[in-house]
């Protein structure tokens, strides 16, 4: 889970993908990503080159803990500004400790795994995500919520915008990532099946196809607490909600 911190105190570089052998004949683990040379980030790339590797982890520097911020971040995040350049980035990422500006990190519960793939030598600990292709292929503009820090308080309404809104910090690789992922997809239901085979329901081929597929817009969320409105959805004080989620979570 991402909390976002609220007090500051809270394709040019991007990688290209390779799966030559020779390329990955000799991936180095914990590398610094500021001594990365192009072949070795297409190295890190490379599923081939992660699946050949053995060996544990090794890490190169001390351990980063992402349950309260280091020092206080260059990029701060003013909740429910009107633009995302105004609102700033939220940064979970923990490739680039000294930009962090938010509680935890990416994929929630799920970074355990992470931790395990690196932990085993298959994954990069410092692994980007190539974000080529990756804008949302419906527009879902502002709305007057998006502006108002009392409104939303459980995500980033900006999250799908990543690439828009930040294009010019990831030109200077700072590790931005998306919170919202938006696709387009069909959806197989058996009761609606069932409807068009009794006459209940009539395809028109936009919404719903002849063969009972449903056209659909996804989005897949990944939380953002801004911790004061959490707090204050609840009625209780910050630096109770806080100290509860650090006994309670670690």
């Amino acid at each position: 889970m991402v909390l976002s911190a609220p007090v500051p105190v809270s394709d040019g570089g991007r990688a290209k993908i390779s799966s030559s052998p020779q390329d990955v004949s000799s991936f180095e683990f914990g590398k610094s990503p500021a001594t990365r040379t192009e072949t070795e980030m297409s190295k890190q790339m490379s599923a081939w080159g992660r699946d050949k590797n053995r060996g544990e982890y090794k890490p190169l520097t001390h351990v980063v803990l992402t349950t309260h911020p280091r020092r206080p971040s260059p990029y701060n995040v003013v909740w429910g500004a009107p633009t995302a350049q105004e609102r700033g980035p939220v940064i979970a990422t923990i490739t680039q400790p000294k930009n962090r500006n938010v509680i935890g990190t990416h994929n929630g519960s799920y970074s355990v795994y992470r931790s395990i793939a690196v932990a085993a030598g298959k994954m990069d600990p410092y692994f980007r995500p190539d974000l080529h292709n990756t804008a949302p292929p419906v527009l879902i503009p502002p709305s007057p919520s998006w502006f108002d820090p009392d409104k939303i308080v459980s995500m980033d309404p900006w999250g799908h915008l990543v690439l828009d809104g930040f294009e010019d910090l990831l030109s200077k690789e700072v590790d931005v990532r998306p919170t919202i992922a938006i696709t387009k997809a069909h959806i197989q239901m058996l009761e609606l099946v069932e409807a068009i085979d009794k006459g209940r329901l009539v395809a028109d081929g936009k919404i719903l196809n002849k063969d009972g597929s449903c056209v659909v817009t996804k989005a897949a969320i990944e939380h953002v607490w801004h911790l004061p409105g959490v707090a204050k959805r609840f009625g209780v004080s910050e630096a109770s909600l806080r100290r509860c989620m650090f006994e309670q979570t670690g």
